[in-house]
């Protein structure tokens, strides 16, 4: 039997929310699912909560999801960030690990970004020497 890998999902939208968590609960992963942007910033806080990864689905316009990538960074411990920008507005996508852009992203495209980030060790990122 597989070990659970703990995961943070963000998103706004209620039924886009309970229906990504469902999915990616059959698929293995421990999902910490929160729509409040007050809820989200708590967790990473939390010192007995280790996450293998962040994703953060920004479904509509004015969504707090931005600022919540901010919070992220700015905390000690890097957290593999998978965005998935399903509205198209969202400026700090550079920061993410991995985004997912549109409306057409599948779950098979956000199944096969978990697997790949949650592989990645936790940590700082490395700076190029160059």
């Amino acid at each position: 039997m597989r070990v659970r890998k703990h995961i943070l999902l963000y998103c706004a939208d209620l039924e886009l929310l309970s229906a990504m968590a469902f999915v990616l609960r059959l698929r293995n992963y421990d999902v910490a699912a929160v729509h409040a942007i007050q809820d989200a910033m708590d967790f990473p806080a939390g010192r007995d909560t280790t996450f293998r990864c962040c994703v953060l689905m920004h479904a509509r316009q004015a969504d707090p999801a931005g600022r919540l990538v901010h919070l992220l960074l700015a905390g000690n411990a890097h957290l593999p960030l998978l965005l998935v920008d399903r509205a198209g507005d969202l400026a700090p996508v550079r920061y993410a690990d991995m985004v997912l852009y549109g409306r057409n992203t599948t779950m098979a495209h956000i199944l096969s970004a978990l697997r790949l980030l949650c592989r990645q060790k936790r940590g700082p990122k490395p700076r190029n020497a160059a």
